[in-house]
């Protein structure tokens, strides 16, 4: 089960229709329909990058202007490349959606049961999104190497459980980033991935001392071996190193790239 392109009001992105006849709205953007001048063209959507501010905050009001959010129906967390959750109550709208001083600090995961719109950044690292129907919450967990092997993903359904959902019932996306076929690491990533994992059939051998890892089947594992059948898991196939014409990547177009925004957000049903 995969995702669909859509072409919204002014901007092109990625959603999931079965997650919008839910009453969720999902997205994942394109590098594309924005204002940033290069080596940032144009929808770069991060603030942490090197690009003018003031540009980013004109892509994000039209990232926003897509999902009809004001900034301050919006939360953000830091990322630090870790493995922390945080729960988003209705008092931290807009924290990181117009700066980054503001966001969530020391986080990678957030996830809510209120109707904020949670928004993370990617440039090859895997945006991973959750809904859990019984919780009525969402989440979206940026996923990186170290995020990866320290199971981020499986910290999020621990906190559903915490809460008194099944994991097994929650719907699980994972959306573009880099593939297998660009992503090399070395000793030291793969080490980190043995300490976590008990058997590793995401990472294959390439060079010495060099491995290809495959983040989305990694997340993936994590998710099927917490109970979440097949039919509640969707997975982009797009690699966003390969293609550099849709997506930033930090891999293939080095540090000064922008980077893309993950959306989600469980809308308020409508009124008979």
């Amino acid at each position: 089960m995969t995702w669909s392109w859509r072409q919204g009001k002014n901007l092109t992105y990625l959603t999931i229709p079965r997650w919008e006849a839910a009453g969720l709205q999902i997205g994942f953007s394109t590098r594309w329909g924005g204002v940033s001048p290069a080596p940032y063209a144009s929808l770069n959507l991060g603030l942490h990058v090197g690009d003018e501010p003031d540009k980013v905050r004109l892509n994000r009001d039209l990232w926003f202007q897509e999902w009809d959010a004001a900034p301050s129906q919006v939360v953000v967390g830091e990322q630090v490349h870790g493995t922390r959750i945080h729960q988003v109550q209705e008092k931290d709208g807009g924290r990181g959606s117009e700066s980054l001083d503001s966001a969530i600090a020391g986080v990678d995961g957030l996830y809510t049961m209120e109707h904020t719109g949670l928004m993370a950044f990617f440039a090859d690292c895997v945006p991973v999104f959750f809904y859990h129907p019984g919780l009525q919450a969402v989440g979206i967990a940026h996923a990186g190497w170290k995020g990866t092997a320290g199971k981020i993903v499986g910290h999020m359904l621990e906190e559903f459980r915490r809460l008194g959902g099944d994991p097994g019932e929650t719907w699980a996306a994972i959306g573009p980033s880099i593939g297998p076929c660009c992503y090399e690491v070395d000793e030291r990533v793969m080490a980190e991935f043995a300490k976590n994992f008990t058997h590793t059939p995401f990472l294959k051998p390439s060079r010495s001392g060099h491995g290809l890892l495959d983040l989305k089947a990694a997340n993936a594992m994590v998710l099927r071996e917490a109970g979440i059948p097949r039919e509640r898991l969707w997975v982009a196939p797009e690699c966003t190193a390969c293609h550099t014409d849709s997506f930033f990547s930090h891999r293939r177009e080095g540090p000064q790239t922008g980077r893309m925004a993950g959306w989600i957000r469980r809308l308020p049903e409508k009124e008979e």
